[in-house]
């Protein structure tokens, strides 16, 4: 699953810039994009999880959705506020044997949410072509929380809700395509802060106890976007 989403994120950013060769045959543009103030974007992709180790192995990747707006400082600078928000579901067939069941009842539940809310500061390599490379510097608040995992008159297993402060890295491309209207693809990095983040609450077995590794809960995310500027 895991692999499928990266496949599916990666086949979507080539579409989206398929034009972009083309339009390079020739010199590329200068000041294509009018001046502008303000812009509002939308996103999407896949979301691995990533740590702790537990957390890599027995949830699913999600698909990460994101809008938000902002300015332009200069035609190099833009900040942007946001919000994201992604839903892992729990590998059942792994869950029944971290669990140590071996009935014929299924295991329900397990998907962890998580909500972001960010700013965002992103440096545009060169504003003046009509393809170019950025960064993007992202700060802000995250609350992350579990849904019980259930086998019915069998199990019931909690995770502590979390949330507090995320930081976030990520590079792309972006290419205008008109003078309005620009898409973007972009690798982000995402670590939420936290030294209760413990999903391995969720996989504890029926009969005893067991240690799993928790703290931070680390993201990362491949996807596309459109942004219209004004």
């Amino acid at each position: 699953m895991k692999r499928a989403f990266v496949m599916a994120a990666l086949t979507l950013s080539a579409a989206v810039f398929t034009g972009a060769p083309r339009a390079q045959t020739t010199e590329e543009p200068q000041y294509l994009r009018l001046p502008h103030r303000f812009q509002i974007f939308l996103e999407g992709g896949g979301a691995l999880p990533t740590k702790p180790s537990i957390w890599n192995d027995r949830w699913n990747s999600a698909f990460a959705f994101g809008m938000g707006a902002g300015v332009s400082i200069f035609p190099w600078l833009e900040v942007n506020g946001g919000f994201n928000t992604m839903s892992f579901s729990l590998n059942t067939l792994q869950a029944k044997s971290v669990l140590g069941y071996q009935g014929i009842k299924e295991v329900e539940g397990g998907t962890v949410s998580t909500t972001q809310f960010y700013g965002s500061a992103r440096f545009i390599a060169a504003p003046r072509l009509r393809t170019n490379a950025f960064a993007e510097a992202m700060v802000g608040y995250y609350k992350t929380s579990g849904e019980d995992v259930v086998i019915e008159d069998e199990l019931v297993n909690t995770m502590e809700d979390v949330s507090g402060l995320s930081g976030a890295g990520a590079v792309g491309i972006q290419y205008a395509m008109a003078d309005a209207w620009t898409a973007y693809a972009k690798y982000t990095y995402t670590v939420n802060f936290s030294d209760s983040f413990a999903p391995g609450d969720l996989l504890q077995p029926i009969t005893g106890s067991r240690d799993e590794p928790e703290g931070n809960q680390v993201i990362q995310t491949l996807g596309v976007g459109i942004m219209v500027r004004f």
